[in-house]
Formats: structure tokens, C-alpha cells, sequence
């Protein structure tokens, strides 16, 4: 089994694109492991189909029994997040779960018990089929939930689960670099790190690169959105330079592209000539897919005239 990690410092720089792509060449032993739990696009990406869903558990959530608070609003004064609310005279006090940080201090200060504890739901984890008849794990956090990486753990174990021996698991990390992007890195056998050739782009993918880099993780990037600005891709060059990433290649902003996932299909699967970009910095992936040496291969594919 290998895990291939793709991963960008910043939304919209084509990470998922190009996971999907890299699983589209994988298949069909292959298992797309969707980690960006606050925002999952990875089965539209793939056409999924859910198969089955589970709740997410994040720990104890808190509530106030009403029947037997008496009032006093000791609960409140001690909430420093402002999540518990009163109304009515007498007052009748409730905890506002999108704002409830779950520090326990209202359960602690309650001098009759009346703050009680409850498994607190904070997402969903499924699993899917696809179109290209390769499995998905993803998941979807409740808005306002702090245990992302949690739950990125939990995508990656399933994913794990169902891959076989010599399969290759696609993980579609999270933007940025806080704690999810971690959990979807650590472990990894090859991280790509997708750089978009903008201002941002490169700012945020040198910041992601520092990241992986102590980490000690093995890393190769694709610089996507090449040719808009023949300045900016030699910027997004030179950071790779200095950060001492190979460069598997640039992908041009094209059209046919966007085309493409507009009508549901991945970069490897629809007929342009942009795709010739793809399938190139795709192979150079490939080749040190292939050099990590466990058995495992990403499926050749044959490369279309102009």
C-alpha cells in the first residue's frame, strides 16, 4: 500500500483537480481519501454515489436539563464564550451548541447538576462509489466544529480499511497548513504540493512547502494556472528551487480544463490538448511513485497526439 497525498497552501489552486486525475490513472486499485472535511469536493470531482454514512463523534457536548435548573445563572457567568442564553421571567437558561466550546466550566460551577452531558454529533463520515469504480471516503463537519483533524484521522483509517494490500490511497488534503492539513500529511509516502502561479499562490505554497519539509515528508510539485503570467511562473520556479522540491511539471490554465470538470469529468478523461501538460507532470509522479519501491503503480496511460 502507498499513500499520495495532494496538497496546496491555498483554496482554488487545483488541488482536487488534480487528485482526481491522479486517481482517474490509479484505478482501479485505488481508494480516494477526501480530507477536506470543511468543504469535500472530491465526490463531486469523482461522480460519487454514497453507499453508506456513519455520525461523527467529537466528544461530550453539554445541555441544561430545564426541569431542574432553578435560575440562577451561575452557568452564564461563568460561560466566557457568551453561548449560554436566558429568556423568559423567570429565566429559563439554554446553551447555544454553535458556540458552545465545550471547556465544561457551566458543568463544573451548576451547584444542583442541572448542565448534563450528551455525545455530541459534529459530522458525518461516508463512503461512496464512483464512476470510475474506485472507492471515496469523505466526511462533513458541522459548521463551527473544532475537531477537524479528528476526523481527518477517521476519513484516513476508513480509507485504510478498505484499501487492499497493494492498492494506492489518494488523499485530497485540506488548504493551508493547520492542524487537518497535518493529520492529512503525516504518514504519506509522497506529498504533491500544488502550487498556483499568483502572488498568493506562491506565498501560501512556500508556507505549506516549510511545513512539509520538517516534517520530513518526501515531496514533488505541480505548478497549475502556468502561462497566465510568465513572471509569476518563474517565481513559483525559484521557491521550488530554494525549498529544494523537484518540479514534476506545469499545467497550463486552459479551458478545456475548467470544461471539463464543469461537465463531471476528470482531467485524464476528457479529450484536450491540455491534457498532454497533465499526463506529463502526472508521469514524472509516477516515476517516484514506482522508485518508493512497495509494489505499487500508478496505471501508465497513453498519451494522445496533438
Amino acid at each position: 500500500m502507498i499513500t499520495i497525498c495532494v496538497a496546496s497552501g491555498k483554496g482554488g489552486a487545483g488541488k482536487t483537480s488534480i487528485a482526481a486525475a491522479l486517481a482517474a490513472m490509479a484505478r482501479p486499485t485505488c481508494v480516494f481519501a477526501d480530507c477536506d472535511v470543511d468543504a469535500a469536493n472530491g465526490a463531486i470531482a469523482l461522480g460519487a454515489a454514497t453507499t453508506a454514512r456513519e455520525p461523527y463523534f467529537a466528544g461530550p457536548g453539554f445541555m441544561i436539563n430545564s426541569e431542574i435548573c432553578t435560575g440562577c445563572g451561575l452557568c452564564e457567568a461563568s460561560c466566557r464564550f457568551a453561548a449560554i442564553r436566558s429568556e423568559g421571567d423567570p429565566p429559563r437558561f439554554m446553551i447555544v451548541s454553535e458556540l458552545c466550546e465545550r471547556c465544561g466550566a457551566c458543568y463544573e460551577r451548576c451547584p444542583i447538576k442541572a448542565v448534563v452531558t450528551y455525545e455530541k454529533t459534529a459530522g458525518e463520515l461516508f463512503v461512496s462509489t464512483t464512476r470510475l469504480g474506485i472507492a471515496i471516503v469523505h466526511a462533513e463537519l458541522v459548521p463551527g466544529e473544532d475537531t477537524s483533524g479528528k476526523l481527518v484521522r477517521k476519513v484516513r483509517e476508513r480509507a485504510q480499511a478498505i484499501a487492499g494490500e497493494h492498492a494506492t490511497i489518494i488523499v485530497d488534503a485540506p488548504p493551508g497548513i493547520g492542524c487537518p492539513v497535518i493529520a492529512s500529511i503525516s504518514g504519506c509516502d509522497l506529498i504533491i504540493v500544488v502550487v498556483e502561479a499568483s502572488a498568493s499562490g506562491i506565498r501560501d505554497a512556500e508556507r505549506l512547502a516549510k511545513l512539509i519539509v520538517s516534517m520530513g515528508r518526501r515531496t514533488i510539485a505541480i505548478i497549475n494556472k502556468a502561462g497566465l503570467n510568465p513572471d509569476m511562473d518563474a517565481r513559483a520556479r525559484d521557491m521550488l528551487k530554494a525549498m529544494g522540491i523537484p518540479l514534476a511539471g506545469e499545467m497550463p490554465f486552459h479551458p478545456s480544463l475548467r470544461s471539463a470538470e464543469e461537465s463531471g469529468e476528470t482531467w485524464m478523461t476528457v479529450d484536450s490538448v491540455a491534457r498532454h501538460s497533465v499526463a506529463s507532470a502526472l508521469r514524472a509522479i509516477q516515476g517516484l511513485i514506482d522508485s518508493i519501491g512497495d509494489g505499487s503503480r500508478v496505471a501508465a496511460i497513453e498519451e494522445e497526439k496533438p
